[in-house]
């Protein structure tokens, strides 16, 4: 079992107080998950993100792909693997969406869970904490797609040649 301490090595975390980090703790629950076993489910709504305090995680999206001449098929592709101290989910404290990818267990994980509720009663009582946690998974959100603006570009390059030849 873990304490508040561990969120302390979390990015998002790493400016607040030790107080700050003890009303975040006891306001989420840590949770336990098997390997194999998915924490989220690409499609499924979510109001819930999640901090991997022990454990490797793989986080997956569908692809259809071509089969035959009028057949698709579906498969998953691996995007990324987390390991400890990594957050996932961090969307859904600001929208209402379905989840983009799936994140299953790749080893059995000890995980900090905070609901979109919990974080919102941590705002009313401690609007500074979380300016600065918002303001930090602003700027995680931020890279991720400055990650995949580039990504695009690239395939959208590759493609043009491919289809130029």
């Amino acid at each position: 079992m873990a304490d508040s301490s561990a969120l302390l090595s979390v990015p998002i975390f790493s400016d607040l107080s030790s107080t700050q980090l003890q009303k975040l703790w006891d306001e989420g629950r840590e949770e336990m998950f098997r390997a194999g076993q998915h924490i989220i489910q690409e499609g499924e709504q979510g109001d819930t993100m999640y901090v991997l305090l022990e454990g490797v995680v793989e986080i997956s999206q569908t692809l259809v792909l071509k089969v035959g001449r009028h057949q698709f098929g579906q498969k998953d592709k691996t995007l990324i693997r987390l390991d400890m101290r990594a957050c996932f989910g961090e969307m859904s404290m600001f929208e209402d969406a379905e989840r983009s990818a799936t994140v299953t267990c790749v080893a059995d994980c000890d995980v900090f869970v905070m609901t979109r509720q919990n974080f919102e009663s941590v705002a009313v009582e401690d609007p500074d904490m979380a300016y600065e946690i918002a303001r930090k998974i602003a700027t995680t959100l931020s890279g991720r797609l400055r990650k995949a603006n580039q990504s695009v570009l690239k395939l959208t390059t590759a493609l043009s040649v491919a289809l130029s030849r």
